[in-house]
């Protein structure tokens, strides 16, 4: 390896060395100038081809999402006044929030692509959610009544912050599919 960068050492060094390294450099820079053009080329097609799968991506994700807030929902009705505080109320919550996470990445592009279907979905889910929600506070309020004032207190206290954290994923959601311009 050694010998071979001597021997081009010395031959770089000769008089018509200069000639035939300008004559190589002349035929390598047309050759990497149409490598790099097809190296871009390829890039971006790669960019669109990955925006592409993004949106349709999106729209896969958005439609499973809205699938599972449905049937959180669902469970999460059933246990009635008792939503606050059970762990089906917390899973209701952060699925919520998740949609509009979820939301708010939907762009025209997706929305074109195959999102808007979902997301019109979406704002019918968002609608069953905070009917079952306005009802799971009806019926805890009829509850705390019931109770022992200590136990009531910590019930309303529980209750009153689950609503809170609701209508704020709720408010979110029906801030995104507004932005969206998605009508339920």
């Amino acid at each position: 390896m050694a010998v071979g960068r001597i021997a081009s050492l010395l031959s770089s060094l000769s008089p018509s060395a200069d000639a035939a390294a300008a004559a190589s450099s002349a035929d390598q820079v047309p050759e990497e100038s149409e490598r790099r053009v097809d190296s871009l080329s390829q890039q971006e097609q790669l960019d669109l081809d990955r925006r592409q799968g993004d949106a349709n991506d999106i729209a896969a994700q958005l439609q499973t999402m809205v699938t599972a807030v449905r049937a959180i929902n669902e469970n999460a009705i059933q246990q009635g006044a008792a939503m606050a505080m059970s762990p089906a109320g917390t899973e209701l919550r952060n699925a919520v929030s998740g949609l509009g996470h979820l939301l708010a990445a939907v762009d025209a592009q997706a929305l074109a692509k195959g999102a808007a279907a979902p997301a019109r979905e979406a704002g019918a889910v968002i609608d069953a959610v905070e009917a079952g929600v306005a009802g799971s506070q009806a019926a805890a309020e009829q509850l705390l009544r019931s109770l022992p004032a200590a136990q009531a207190e910590r019930a309303q206290e529980m209750s009153a912050r689950f609503q809170a954290e609701m209508r704020a994923a709720i408010r979110q959601v029906r801030t995104v599919l507004s932005d969206l311009k998605v009508v339920s």
